[in-house]
């Protein structure tokens, strides 16, 4: 007799790095596939220099990735390694990824490319232009697209995609079925972004369909003595002080019109809103935005947007550039440090945490720099240190702007309140347990151990 089984591989009390496998007769799907986030415990230190030719052994050694049968192809493992290579597994395997962010798919380039891996259309249109610019995954494979509400099928479970709200385009959470019951993955999602009508459809489309068990993110849960248990009482609203997606092109304005000097802004360009976000402040001051090439091959790719100029660094008109690069050029207006300075109060530039060094050669006084959730994220990361270093040592002033991706407490306790479901598997978080189902049962699982989908319960195996 066949049953739905569930492995969780990572992610369970951890950033990111969320791995798990559903499994009935000989198909599986696996979601998803990427790194857990932590900067600080980071062991490439980009002095410990990583090997190219043994990726997949040092990550597994590392504990980077999971040790799953059937993904990885056999050349890749370790010698006399346990682990089934993909070229003699006899299941069908399917992996899906939520969203565009390293921690859910940073390391799906080194799964074999025998294995299918979905992603929805807008998400692979933003991979195709990462890789362009060069921020693809390691390994070389192909990607499938899947699209929003449509469903189809591995083996007899099926998949239906449904849009959320993230800060990247293309996210979406998974509505998975298979003969004993139904899972809903919500990926990782917030109500405070520039889309919150999204979560309300998501919400009722998932009661549509039906699920028995929501396995959901938690990222912003926090301990007992940091946040206190009214911070979790269930609400739709937003607290008045919350910034959200909307209001970031406002506050920047408020702080450009008060500056004579340049601007500066570091955000994560993965956030399309965030983009059009800037380019509408520079709009608010009369100010050019003046964008980095990566960033400014993604505004015209999925903004159509030219209002902006291309930052073209001394160090770029010395050096050949990929062919991306030199095309980018011949369809935007470029724009050098000694023009900027020129009247740099007139300026909205970009300069990510990588070129940080590039501040040298602007004139930054009476300036200002805007820190909008873009590397580095905070101080648990070393490289904040070495950005206010940075900073201080040219007498910048750093304000931050910005708004994170994930639900607050109150809004991840509403979402489960509407949606109310049988079992609640919170992960994704330092603090799970501390989301609580309505009327249901929480699970708290265990790495690596197997559980029981049967009539819509789950129970160990």
């Amino acid at each position: 007799m066949n049953h739905t089984t569930l492995t969780f591989y990572g992610g369970l009390r951890t950033i990111g790095g969320t791995v798990i496998s559903l499994q009935y007769d000989d198909s599986r799907i696996i979601f998803d596939f990427g790194f857990v986030y932590s900067p600080e415990n980071n062991i490439f230190d980009r002095q410990i220099k990583p090997r190219k030719n043994s990726v997949v052994k040092d990550y597994l050694k590392l504990g980077l990735i999971p040790s799953i049968d059937g993904v990885y192809n056999k050349e890749d493992l370790p010698e006399h390694s346990s682990i089934i290579p993909a070229d003699t597994y006899t299941g069908n395997t399917t992996v899906l990824i939520s969203h565009l962010h390293l921690d859910h798919m940073g390391a799906m380039g080194l799964i074999n490319p025998s294995v299918p891996v979905y992603m929805t259309e807008d998400s692979l249109h933003l991979y195709q232009t990462l890789d362009v610019i060069g921020e693809g995954v390691q390994g070389n494979r192909g990607y499938s697209s899947c699209k929003y509400n449509q469903p189809f099928t591995v083996g007899k479970i099926t998949i239906t995609p449904i849009q959320v709200d993230h800060d990247v385009l293309g996210a979406c959470a998974f509505h998975i079925q298979t003969p004993d019951g139904a899972i809903l993955y919500t990926g990782d999602l917030r109500m405070h972004g520039a889309h919150p009508e999204r979560i309300q459809a998501f919400i009722q489309k998932a009661k549509e369909i039906g699920f028995d068990a929501v396995i959901m993110e938690g990222t912003t849960l926090s301990s007992e003595e940091e946040l206190a248990e009214e911070m979790l009482v269930a609400k739709k609203e937003l607290p008045e002080d919350l910034v959200t997606e909307t209001m970031i092109p406002v506050k920047m304005t408020e702080v450009l019109k008060e500056t004579k000097g340049i601007g500066i802004f570091n955000i994560y360009h993965r956030n399309i809103d965030r983009i059009r976000g800037v380019l509408q402040a520079g709009i608010e001051t009369g100010r050019k935005v003046v964008l980095e090439a990566g960033t400014a091959q993604i505004a015209l790719n999925h903004l159509g947007a030219q209002n902006f100029l291309v930052f073209e660094s001394e160090e770029i008109r010395q050096s050949p550039v990929p062919e991306w690069q030199s095309q980018l050029f011949d369809k935007t207006s470029t724009i050098s440090y000694k023009q900027i300075n020129q009247n740099p109060g007139q300026y909205f530039v970009q300069n990510s945490y990588d070129h940080s060094l590039e501040l040298f050669d602007l004139n930054v006084e009476n300036g200002v720099y805007l820190h909008s959730n873009g590397v580095p994220l905070g101080s648990f990361d070393p490289a904040y240190h070495n950005l206010e270093r940075v900073l201080q040592n040219i007498g910048l002033e750093r304000v931050s702007i910005g708004t994170g991706g994930h639900a607050i407490p109150q809004n991840l306790s509403y979402i489960v309140e509407e949606l109310d479901p049988a079992t609640l598997i919170p992960l994704h978080s330092f603090h799970p347990e501390r989301l609580q189902p309505k009327n249901g049962m929480q699970l708290l699982p265990q790495y690596g151990k197997t559980y029981l989908l049967t009539e819509g319960k789950i129970g160990e195996k």
